[in-house]
């Protein structure tokens, strides 16, 4: 059995004779959890809480859940794998129905079907870049801008810029010597 294997999961399962909006405070003070997150803990799905911690820890999990009420399933990774290695069945995916989630709580993938977990999906796996390192090779440094600003001028200081001077308009034409012939 290794040291950190085991992970702690919760279901919405609630203690008997407690009250769930007392539980749900609870939870959410232990977890530090808003709205969307106590719906989605509390949605009565499986939700793993920690993964790959030693059974001390997930011992002291189970025992904070317990006393706000709740019930948490603690699991040995080691068993789940070793029991796996023995199926000798192919594994078939099933479809799985589609499930509507309200929030901005995106669905985790599902890959209960499958028998594999999240952390097995290369395209899920994500890491960061240590800082100042670069993110990006053969940077090629841009030439400088050639602007010409031989038209340009400053103003003086203590000049109103952007401010529209009026133009005088021309006078209007001459029209004396013109006259109007009826027929």
């Amino acid at each position: 059995m290794g040291e950190d294997t085991f992970e702690v999961a919760f279901s919405g399962e609630m203690l008997d004779g407690t009250d769930p909006e007392q539980v749900k405070a609870n939870v959410a003070r232990i977890f530090k959890a808003d709205a969307a997150k106590l719906e989605h803990l509390f949605s009565g799905k499986r939700v793993v809480i920690k993964k790959n911690i030693s059974e001390e820890m997930a011992t002291k999990y189970q025992l904070a859940l317990k006393n706000a009420g709740a019930i948490c399933e603690v699991k040995d990774l080691a068993v789940d794998v070793a029991v796996e290695s023995q199926v000798t069945e192919p594994l078939v995916a099933r479809p799985v129905p589609a499930v509507v989630h309200e929030g901005d709580i995106p669905p985790a993938p599902n890959t209960v079907p499958l028998h594999i977990t999240a952390d097995e999906i290369a395209e899920l796996a994500t890491s960061l870049a240590p800082v100042g390192s670069a993110m990006q090779e053969n940077i090629h440094e841009a030439p400088p801008a050639q602007i010409d600003t031989n038209g340009m001028d400053m103003a003086p200081v203590g000049s109103d810029l952007g401010v529209h001077k009026e133009e005088k308009l021309p006078p209007p034409p001459d029209t004396s010597g013109i006259t109007l012939v009826d027929n």
